[in-house]
């Protein structure tokens, strides 16, 4: 099977995943930062590099209030891989089991479902609302401002792994836990790997 990543990838997080992204892949939600040239990319944004703009759950604040989910344009079973990396987590919790089944949907039986995301249990990053208060040493250094959300103002969820297992155990699609929380205490990413039955 195709391997995507070169030898020397300066992204530990990536290299450490690998192993299950080999041969025909989707990397979903990139930003900039993508898997691989050699993987499909999509986004909901066209940033450079990105092969398919698509938007699978419109913000119904940008659509007269409406809630919508549009299904990606691949048959089931495609991919042998799905790459996601820090994007579930901003998704509405109105339509993450569906984003989490839809990615499930393309890929192949025994094949995998790479997911990395900010662990945000409190210990490693911010909850996705949590603020700076007048006590933190940001604010108190003038870094900061009272109010101002601690984490990343794009997240929708507090991602962590209680939430991915949620995820996995309500998803109608049959899988497997292979890999799971695998990096250092000191690295805000957590991984959760899959793989389709």
């Amino acid at each position: 099977m195709q391997k995507h990543l070169k030898d020397d990838d300066p992204r530990p997080d990536f290299v450490a995943v690998e192993k299950y992204c080999l041969g025909l892949g989707i990397d979903v939600g990139p930003g900039t930062n993508k898997f691989s040239p050699t993987v499909l990319c999509t986004d909901w944004y066209p940033h450079k590099g990105v092969d398919l703009v698509w938007n699978c759950a419109p913000n119904p604040d940008e659509n007269d209030g409406q809630r919508y989910f549009l299904p990606y344009p691949f048959s089931d079973n495609t991919f042998d891989f799905v790459f996601a990396s820090h994007v579930l987590e901003d998704f509405h919790p109105f339509v993450i089991q569906y984003m989490f089944d839809e990615l499930l949907r393309m890929i192949k039986p025994g094949g995998y479902y790479v997911i990395l995301g900010p662990c945000m249990d409190g210990v490693r990053y911010a909850k996705w609302d949590e603020k700076f208060t007048e006590e933190h040493p940001d604010v108190i250094s003038g870094k900061r401002q009272v109010g101002e959300i601690i984490g990343n103002p794009s997240h929708l969820l507090d991602w962590d792994l209680n939430f991915c297992h949620k995820l996995r155990n309500e998803s109608r699609y049959q899988t497997e836990i292979v890999q799971e929380d695998t990096f250092p205490i000191n690295q805000m990413t957590i991984d959760f790997i899959l793989k389709k039955l």
